[in-house]
């Protein structure tokens, strides 16, 4: 178990490469900073990240035939307006 910044880290953590356009990449960094700006901590992008795919495994996504990102995305939103 590792701490950091208040957190704590348990079980094993795989690194995984991510690329991102700029502008996702400059959203999840001023996403982290709105925390601190409010009161909270600095998110870093991995833990938006881990929480983001958490969200997504409870939202029971239909991943049946999609082809792309964008396709990707409209299942996503289509499971949450069911949610």
């Amino acid at each position: 178990m590792r701490k950091s910044a208040g957190r704590v880290y348990k079980g094993k953590h795989y690194r995984a490469e991510l690329t991102l356009p700029e502008s996702l990449d400059k959203f999840l960094v001023e996403f982290g900073e709105e925390s601190k700006r409010t009161g909270g901590y600095k998110l870093p992008k991995t833990e938006i990240i881990r929480a983001l795919i958490r969200v997504l495994m409870k939202l029971e996504v239909d991943v049946t035939g999609v082809k792309d990102e964008d396709e990707l995305v409209e299942k996503v939103m289509q499971s949450i307006k069911r949610k």
